[in-house]
């Protein structure tokens, strides 16, 4: 059996039908919507540097990708309409007898708390793989209107155990100094950025996303080396991001 969206092998035995990794990143994508949203409504000017459309026409001043993003329509018209049939197939309290939320953000933040948890019974279902590419299509159009690929921050999930489970939060390291000083903003963990990568490599169920500069500093390689690595061996990339267990499994192979 094939995975329904990377087309990789799934162990027999499994009641999914997409691998481990897409389904780790299925959910991560939802889970990130919710700080996508809110890192959006400090992206609605322009960026510097930019005078005007590719058409020479004016432009009306407002980061159009963040300012849809903010409204949250695009979130809504994806996330209600799987909600919606969700609700249906598993015989759940339609969309129209819910109460009103207080503010877009509680709305947001309630649709995504639906999905992930229903995502075991998700992943099983025959029409997962456009429900993931649609999901990770809003993701990267929040990852647009956040503009986190203006800069490629490096974001390491959180290993603190909090209850007998990982955190799991994603601290973004914005420097190569491996000393550095970072907070987890949900379990509220100081590390260093050495102990941190160190750490979160010693579970292979977390992926670390570093770019190339970060990861030569890392390894010891040269970055033209490290970006040599990943072309010939198809590691897994998101923008200038490169997941680094992944690299590392490379390399030392």
């Amino acid at each position: 059996m094939r995975c329904a969206t990377c087309h990789k092998p799934v162990k027999k035995e499994t009641t999914t039908i997409i691998c481990p990794r897409c389904e780790n990143r299925l959910k991560q994508n939802l889970q990130d919507l919710i700080q996508l949203h809110k890192e959006a409504h400090y992206c609605l000017q322009p960026q510097k540097g930019s005078s005007g459309s590719n058409s020479g026409e004016p432009t009306s001043g407002v980061n159009l990708h963040a300012l849809d993003f903010v409204a949250g329509n695009r979130i809504f018209n994806i996330l209600h309409e799987w909600e919606k049939l969700i609700r249906h197939e598993r015989k759940l309290t339609l969309p129209a007898f819910l109460p009103k939320y207080a503010s877009i953000e509680d709305e947001i933040k309630a649709t995504v708390y639906f999905h992930v948890t229903h995502l075991d019974w998700s992943i099983q279902q025959e029409w997962v793989n456009d429900y993931m590419l649609e999901i990770n299509e809003l993701h990267s159009f929040g990852m647009t209107a956040a503009r986190r690929f203006l800069d490629p921050v490096k974001r390491i999930p959180c290993p603190t155990d909090v209850d007998d489970k990982l955190c799991n939060g994603f601290i973004a390291v914005k420097g190569n100094d491996v000393l550095e000083t970072v907070l987890c903003n949900r379990c509220g963990t100081t590390w260093t950025a050495a102990r941190l990568i160190a750490v979160a490599m010693s579970d292979p169920r977390l992926e670390i996303w570093l770019d190339a500069e970060a990861i030569s500093h890392w390894v010891g390689l040269g970055e033209r080396q490290v970006l040599r690595i990943v072309a010939k061996n198809d590691v897994p990339k998101k923008g200038a991001l490169i997941e680094l267990q992944s690299f590392m499994r490379v390399r030392d192979k």
